[in-house]
């Protein structure tokens, strides 16, 4: 009886994230097929919302041809052999970019960076002294003692630069073989694998130095660890894999997504199974989590002698993402620099910032609550500008003429200066932002109500992360950047829907 019920609980939980992510899927796959979002390469972040041309339905047809002719040359090459020569292609690409920019980087990027070089001279006044960017932000350490690491080795971007070029074909090649285990089908393999590398805002990402890249790798190795730890029946997996989620937590806050959505899949795995080693991994990662986080701080605060305060009250992040601040060029719940400026105003008093913060953010709720109609347009435009912008910033965030950041061949200055390249950028994007969403919704569909599902937890990894950060940035501050790596673990779906289509069509065709 008990083993019944604790099935259906399992199953229920199952199945309301496929519906629940299929329903969110389904309607940016809807929007994008109507229009999306534009910010153009200046210093603000302006957002527009565009309506698709005629012609992208026809680059977007061309695009599924493209797939589908690739077929009978993919199936000729093995996996491992189709990952090397995209990697071959990714190491060209990324050395190019890096060579031919100038490794200036720009705000949170080069204050963390800043700090790392002061640091390694002994210099922590960035933590140290009331107004400084790691005594508002000492989140960052973790980040800040990676790039230590880096300067100490070769005291340049452009080495850093190369680090994430690494990180991402590490990333690319842990997707691979997670999709390689969890589907168990080498031509969905090989569409995965083409377009992760065709997911080009991954490698554009490698001018961003700000702990997405590295933290991603350290996620999905994570990941890979607990899939192992499940596949081989060995709970020692368990061990690097809590170690390696919380690294990534330590390098980008907010991959705690990440490890939240692990946590959910292990208590889902365990309703439906029990086994002592899922026990262990839940308190592995919370044990982890904390001491990362306190071997951190600790270690600062005695070197400098200093106490590291809680910095940004975090309900700040909140009010700022609910703001709709019309003196500034960004849209309503983008970043406003609310959080800085509230702990400027009360002379770096995090209590009192706090305070400030919680009644501003009622008095947002009640804009709402009295506005029902704002409300909607207001989180409806929130959304759609965090979701459907098809370069996630990856250009933007890159080198920019207005702040003396350069880029050395008519290719990269067609790019980067928001001319031709950066139109058929954005196209591109589009295309890559449509097929993911509408071929990941058909694919949930299917699961949900045709196809004989082996209900393996770990392989709603990626819709649960989505989920998450879906709900995270809709109340949270949000920008574009915020959200590509959801959408690329999503290429898996679409190499999935693509071939079973295929496999469907070729089937019919035979009887």
């Amino acid at each position: 009886m008990f083993k019944r019920f604790f099935f259906g609980l399992y199953q229920f939980g199952y199945y309301s994230i496929l519906s629940v992510s299929a329903l969110l899927l389904g309607l940016l796959g809807l929007q994008t097929l109507f229009g999306g979002t534009f910010i153009p390469l200046r210093i603000s972040e302006a957002v527009f919302f565009t309506s698709n041309q005629p012609i992208l339905y026809f680059y977007l047809f061309s695009f599924f041809l493209f797939l589908v002719a690739l077929y009978p040359l993919l199936a000729k090459v093995s996996n491992r052999q189709l990952f090397l020569g995209c990697s071959v292609f990714y190491l060209i690409a990324g050395l190019y970019l890096i060579l031919n920019t100038s490794g200036n980087i720009r705000a949170d990027a080069r204050h963390v960076y800043e700090a790392a070089l002061s640091f390694n001279q002994g210099d922590y006044s960035s933590l140290t002294t009331p107004g400084a960017y790691l005594y508002r932000n000492p989140h960052q350490l973790g980040l800040v003692t990676l790039e230590r690491i880096y300067t100490s080795l070769f005291p340049h971007t452009q080495f850093a630069f190369l680090m994430n070029l690494v990180w991402v074909l590490a990333s690319n090649f842990l997707l691979y073989r997670l999709t390689e285990h969890l589907v168990k089908h080498p031509m969905v393999t090989r569409y995965s694998i083409l377009l992760t590398f065709l997911f080009f805002p991954n490698l554009l990402f490698i001018l961003f130095v700000y702990g997405s890249t590295p933290g991603l790798f350290f996620c999905l190795l994570s990941l890979w660890c607990f899939v192992q730890s499940e596949k081989e029946k060995k709970s020692w997996y368990v061990i690097p894999a809590s170690i390696s989620i919380a690294i990534a937590c330590s390098l980008r806050n907010n991959y705690q997504i990440f490890a939240i959505m692990l946590l959910i899949i292990l208590f889902l795995s365990l309703i439906r199974k029990w086994k002592w080693r899922k026990i262990l991994a839940i308190f592995l990662i919370f044990l982890n989590l904390f001491l990362s986080n306190k071997i951190i701080k600790d270690s600062y605060s005695e070197v400098t002698q200093h106490p590291i305060g809680p910095g940004t009250p975090l309900v700040s992040y909140i009010t700022m993402g609910l703001r709709d601040d019309p003196n500034r060029a960004t849209l309503g719940g983008w970043y406003d620099a609310y959080n800085t400026k509230i702990l400027k105003r009360f002379h770096y008093n995090e209590k009192k910032a706090s305070q400030q913060a919680k009644l501003d953010l009622f008095r947002r709720i009640a804009v709402f609550m009295q506005d029902p109609a704002y409300a909607i347009k207001f989180f409806y435009q929130k959304v759609r500008s965090t979701w459907t912008e098809p370069t996630f910033q990856s250009i933007w965030t890159g080198p920019q003429l207005e702040r003396q950041q350069y880029t050395y061949t008519p290719f990269l200055r067609s790019i980067y200066e928001g001319k031709k390249g950066y139109q058929i950028a954005n196209q591109l994007g589009m295309i890559l932002l449509i097929t993911s969403y509408l071929a990941s919704t058909g694919l949930l569909l299917y699961k949900m109500f045709w196809a004989r599902l082996s209900l393996n937890p770990w392989e709603l990894y990626s819709y649960l992360f989505f989920l998450g950060g879906f709900a995270f940035h809709f109340f949270w501050e949000t920008k574009s950047q915020y959200v590509y790596m959801y959408v690329l673990l999503l290429m898996p779906s679409l190499a999935q829907a693509l071939v079973f289509s295929l496999e469907a069509i070729k089937e019919k065709f035979k009887k």
